[in-house]
Parts: C-alpha cells; structure tokens; sequence
C-alpha cells in the first residue's frame, strides 16, 4: 500500500506540475502580447493626430495667405494685375496643393461694359463677364444687394490652367451664393464643398476657400449691413489629396490608408480623397467609406473643420499579422515557458520512472526465474516423450550437453566424445561434414541422415545444425536437433515403391490391350458380318425386330471396344504422328455428310462454315478429335443447331464446334477431360458412351502439339476449339517448306 500511494503521488504531480506551468506560461504570454498590442494602437493614435495637426497646420497656412492677401486689396484703390502678381507668385512654390488664387470682384450689372473695357486695356483682350459652364442654374442675386451685383474673377494667378476662369460670375456656379452670403456675414473664411475636377490637367478633388474684402470697417455691422459693404473676395483652390500628402511627408512610422470623408465614418460618409501610406491603390473617390473598408481593419476618426465646414479624417489601420517584431519577446516568453515546463515535467516523470523500474525489474527477475523453471520442466517433458534430441558441440565437434538421445545409449556416455567414437566410420564422417560446414560458414543446414545402429535397425533423422555463438559473435560450435523420422521414412519408401508397381501394371495393360487390339476386333467384326447374313435371310417382321436389337448391341460394344482400345494406344505410346500440310476444308467436307443425316435424324442441324486455310498436323489424327467432338455435340446437345468452322487467329488455325445444348457448369469444364467422366448424366448410362471421347481428344492434342480449349454458358451452349498451326490458305502459294513456315492469316 505505501508503494501504490507514493506512485499515485507521483502520477499526479506531473499534470498538476504541467498545469501550473502552461497557465503561468500562456498568462504571461497574452499578457505581453496584449500590452504590446495596445502599445501600438496608442503609437498608431499618437502619429494619427499629429497627422491631423500637421493637416490642420497646411489648411491653416492657406488661410494665412488669404488673410495677407486681403489686406493688400482693403485699400480703396483697386489691385492691379502686377501687383497682384507680385503678391502671390513667390507664394505658389510654398504651397505645392496650392491650385489657384484669384481676385473676386464685386461690379453692379452697370458697370459690367466699363469694366469689360478696362480689362481689355489692360492687355486682356479675350476678356467678357460670363456665367460658368458647370452650373445649369440661374444665377443668384449678390448677397446683401437687391440690384443683382455681380461677382467677378477679375485677377487670377496662375493665368492659364488654373482652377478660376477670369471674367466668371462666381455666384452662376453651384452653391457659391450661399458659400459667399456666409462669408459676408461672418467674415471669416469660408469653405465650399468638395469640388469636382474642372479644367484638363487636374487630378482629384478640391476645396475652395472665400475671404470677404470690406471696403470699409464692420466690425460694429450685423451681417445683412456687412455683406453690403463686400467689396469682394479673396479666393483660393487647393487639391485635398495633395495636402494630404504634404501632411503624410511630416508624419513617419505612420502606416494604413487616410481618408478624408464627408461625414462620419459609420454614418455612411464618402471619400473626398485617400492616401495608402504603405502601398498605390486606386482612386476611391465618391465611394462610402463602409464599402473599402475591409475586415479586421481599425478605424481612427478625427473631425477636420476647414472654413465652417467639417469633414472627417480617418485612419484605417490594416490588421496586425499574427507574428511582428513586437511580438517576438512573448514568443520567446511562452516558447522558454513550455521548454522549462516539458524539462521540469520530463525530469521529473523520469526520475518517478527510474524508482519504478528498479522495483519493477526486480519483481520482473523473480518472475522470469520462476518462469524458466517452469518452462525447462515443460522442455523436458515435452523431449521425454517425443522423438527429438537435443544436443551440442564444440569447434573440434565433441558432445558438450545432450538430452533425450534417440540412439538407445544414455546421454552421458555422449559427452566429451566426437561421432568416430560413437558411430561407424562411413556415418561418422557424414555426420562431421554437415557440422563442421555449418562452423565455416556460420550459416545453420538441415539434412536427413541414416544411422545404422548394430543390434537393431537403420534409424533415419532429420538433423537440424545452427551455429553457436559467444559473446563477440564468433561462431564457438553448433546446436543440433534429431527428429527421429525412421517410420514415416519406412512408410514413405513403401508408398513409392506401390505406386512404382501400380505404374509398371498400368504400362503392362497399355502394351497388352494396344498389342491385342487386333486378336479383339476380329469377333466384333465377324459378328457383323453374321449378323448382315442372318438379317438378310429372316423374312419373319419380329425375328427381323430381334436381329435389329442384335446388331445396335454388336455396333455399341464395337464402338466401346475401339474408343478402349484407342485410349490404350494413345497411352501406351504407339501412336505416332505424321504432320503434313493439307487444307482442313477436305476434313469438314468428309464430317459434314457423314454428321449431317445423324444431326437430322435428331432433329437437329448442323451447319458448316467453308474455310480456305491450309494447316500442318496429322489428318487421320486431327479428323479423329474433331469427330469425338462432334459425336460429343450430337451425344449432349439434344435439340438446336451444331457448328463446324475455323476461323484464323495470330497464325492459327482455330477448329470450333459449337453447339446450342445445356451447357456445362464452370466447376466442370476441367474434369471433363478426364477419364470416363460423364457430365450432367447417369453414369450407368451407356447409350451415351464411355466418357472416354474428351479424354481422347486431350491425349490427342498433347501427342500433336495443339491446344485444346472448351468455354461454355449453362443454358446458352458449348464452343470447343482445337488451335492448328496455319501455314497458308488456297489464295496465297504454300511455301517450300510448310514444316517451319507460318502463313499470316
């Protein structure tokens, strides 16, 4: 019981050690990840924002030119087109998303000819007061006048290809009567809406910016008296996705794209204008924001106000990968935890192991000697009562260790003595060969071997040798086992020498009945012919019905008698072939009539397929297999068609005979060619012969080289075939030799 409870300790400190250690090594793991995380969304928010104030600082750089611009054009006198030039063109390299600056002017419709002339005067030739081509509206009166005063881009900078035309009414397009009345009455700077490229050349969106220009002070002026004191506006274009890029080059580390939306972000804003910090991407202008956004993204927001209005700027950040060089401290934290735990948890299951197995081994060694013990008594048991010694030898072959001798002599009288002191020298020299191979070679033999014992019988064993080694691997001597084998030997000497003279009678009978063939022939042949004799002298109808009787029995027995005396000489050998080439056409002319009327009589018919083959083989002996296989047909078949052919297959001649009978089962078609086999009928049954004709026809084929093939369907019919070598056909010339030639078919 103390053992049992010091190893349930043990079995449990292991998962408890385990346990501890995975929970402290992932707890810290996901907590160094979850703070590296988190540090990186507030280094991600921290660039974000200063992105935002390095945006708001650039929008704000573009108010300040306005502003200063403003107080150039506050004098009474207006601004020329020099000086307006000089004023703002060293300003356009410092400000890259910078489109245009243009100077609207505020003239009642009166005056709209006299200044059409002065503009032309001044060198502006092409110069005409026109509403813009991108409205479609009517345009709206001036704010803060009832005469309908127009607003007119007088000054431009840069002249051509900016984003002003000069001489537009700016109140014709879109929305500018309400981006110019909220100027006016604020008079603080005023932002349209995202505008859509105008002029060729310009890429993306862009946001207008409007200063009103007082002609006197309104600062005490509510806001319908100060838009009547507008004297006009400071204007300028900037490309919102070049100023985002001005604020990008001030911010580093920062990676995501940033877009500008016309609302919020989750309120179904659209992109105004976008930057990937990390990669190209195309242009998203126009589409929700909710529709690029994809999966795993975070979403940073921060309002923009630019000239009253607000838009907002977000920051999407794509997901973290699973493995960043933030990671890798916790990577490196769980990696060292799991390693510590496995070697702190394997240390100690091993050392829980090694006290187990001592104790297990000793209760293993007390356990493997009782177990020999008992395994050597049932050894010795088992060789006391059988035929088997066991015995081995040294590398000068002298006995070391013998049990159970099979000799008659106790097993002491063995030992330290070789087989020359023990055996006589014809067999002692035999035994000696098969050890002393086995110690060359290294390699175990098994032979039987005959003793002769002196005052008893021969004694037969069955020696098993295998090599003895020692501790090196060298071979030190042999193992051997003798199975006393001495009665089956006697017993299988006996059954061959029975069956020898069973073969020496069988061959005997052959000669006999092929020497007697004709001594037995001649009674049937006599009886014939007394028979024809006695048949032509009776006149009387039933004596004529008995001679009837008497010559089918003469007839049977004859044909019993051939068919016996036929397998007698096809067995005894005297059967010899004579090959020659013939056509096979004289063999199916011959057993077509004599078959035809027989068929006929059984209601049968039998139908022949002319061939023009010629083939190498004996006739005689050939048109005897096809004949028994005709017979067979005509025997079994009952009803149907029988057919006579040969077809030509790879330089063959192919004989078949086919028959629409019963058919034989497939566990059958072998056995049909044995003797006296009879398929599917009364074996005592001899109106339908012997079952001899297959047999004949099998030995037949073997004497003549020629394969013999059966296949068969149960109730379809039979189709036997007899392969020929085929040597030409009446088409082609025989060639001189038909012996070793072979016509292509």
């Amino acid at each position: 019981m103390p053992l049992l409870d010091k190893r349930r300790r043990v079995s449990f400190a292991v998962p408890v050690l385990v346990a501890a250690g995975l929970t402290l090594t992932l707890g810290a793991f996901f907590q160094m990840r979850a703070a590296n995380r988190e540090a990186e969304r507030a280094q991600h928010e921290r660039q974000f924002t200063q992105f935002h104030d390095a945006l708001t600082e650039r929008i704000g750089s573009h108010a300040l030119l306005l502003r200063t611009l403003r107080s150039a054009f506050s004098d009474a006198r207006p601004a020329t087109r020099d000086a307006f030039a000089a004023a703002v063109r060293p300003m356009m390299p410092l400000y890259p998303g910078l489109w245009s600056v243009t100077w609207v002017r505020r003239v009642p419709p009166a005056e709209v000819p006299a200044l059409e002339a002065d503009m032309r005067a001044a060198g502006r030739k092409d110069f005409v007061v026109q509403d813009g081509d991108d409205g479609g509206e009517t345009p709206a009166a001036a704010p803060g006048s009832s005469q309908g005063d127009l607003f007119v881009n007088t000054l431009v900078e840069p002249e051509r290809g900016g984003a002003f035309t000069q001489g537009v009414n700016i109140l014709s397009l879109p929305n500018r009567a309400e981006v110019l009345a909220r100027a006016c009455a604020s008079g603080e700077l005023t932002a349209t809406e995202a505008l859509p490229p105008r002029q060729q050349g310009e890429t993306g969106r862009s946001i207008g910016l409007y200063l009103p220009v007082y002609r006197y002070p309104v600062d005490e002026m509510d806001g319908a008296d100060r838009c009547a004191e507008v004297a006009g506006y400071v204007a300028s274009v900037f490309g919102i996705a070049r100023l985002l890029e001005e604020a990008g080059n001030r911010v580093n580390g920062l990676h995501g794209a940033v877009h500008l939306l016309d609302g919020p972000a989750g309120d179904g804003g659209r992109v105004l204008a976008s930057r990937d910090l990390d990669a190209l991407s195309a242009s998203r202008e126009g589409v929700p924001f909710g529709e690029i956004r994809k999966e795993g993204e975070t979403v940073v927001e921060r309002d923009l106000a630019i000239g009253g209005r607000r838009w907002t700027l977000a920051l999407a950040i794509p997901p973290e990968p699973r493995l960043t060089p933030a990671d890798y401290p916790a990577w490196i934290v769980l990696v060292m935890g799991l390693l510590l735990t496995g070697a702190l948890a394997g240390y100690t299951r091993r050392e829980a192991q090694a006290k187990h197995f001592l104790v297990t081994e000793a209760r293993a060694r007390a356990a493997m000697a009782r177990a020999l013990r008992e395994s050597e008594e049932r050894f010795r048991m088992a060789l006391r009562h059988s035929r088997v010694a066991v015995f081995s030898l040294d590398r000068n072959l002298r006995y070391m260790w013998m049990y159970n001798p099979q000799t008659g002599r106790a097993a002491e009288n063995f030992i330290g003595r070789t087989n020359a002191g023990l055996h006589a020298p014809d067999d002692a020299a035999r035994l000696d060969a098969v050890k002393r191979g086995v110690l060359e070679s290294g390699t175990g033999a098994r032979q039987e071997v005959r003793i002769g014992m002196a005052p008893g019988p021969e004694q037969v064993f069955d020696l098993i040798i295998e090599p003895l080694r020692d501790e090196a691997g060298a071979v030190s001597g042999v193992i051997c086992a003798a199975i006393d084998i001495s009665d089956g030997v006697r017993i299988r000497e006996a059954l061959a020498e029975a069956h020898a003279e069973a073969e020496r009678a069988n061959r005997a009978k052959s000669r006999f009945l092929a020497a007697a063939s004709h001594d037995l022939r001649q009674p049937f042949q006599a009886m014939s012919l007394f028979h024809h004799i006695l048949s032509a002298r009776l006149s009387d109808a039933k004596q004529r019905e008995v001679a009837d009787k008497l010559g089918e029995a003469i007839a049977a027995g004859n044909t019993l008698l051939n068919t016996l005396l036929d397998t007698s000489a096809l067995e005894a050998g005297n059967v010899k072939p004579r090959p020659t080439v013939f056509p096979f056409q004289d063999i199916a002319d011959r057993l077509n009539r004599e078959f035809a009327e027989q068929a006929a009589s059984k209601g049968m018919v039998l139908r022949m397929v002319p061939t023009s083959a010629y083939v190498l083989s004996d006739p005689v002996l050939l048109e005897r297999m096809v004949r028994n296989l005709l017979v067979n047909a005509l025997r079994y078949a009952g009803t149907g068609t029988i057919l006579l052919g040969c077809r030509r297959r790879d330089g063959q001649a192919v004989v078949e005979v086919w028959d629409t009978g019963p058919g034989i089962p497939t566990d059958q078609l072998k056995l049909i060619f044995d003797d006296f086999y009879r398929c599917g009928t009364d074996q005592r049954d001899s109106g339908r012969g012997l079952g001899l004709g297959l047999s004949i026809v099998r030995r037949t084929a073997n004497i003549l080289g020629h394969q013999v093939d059966v296949r068969s369907r149960v109730g379809k019919g039979t189709v036997f075939s007899i392969a020929v070598l085929m040597v030409g056909d009446r088409h082609h010339p025989l060639p001189e030799e038909p012996s070793t030639s072979v016509a292509s078919a």
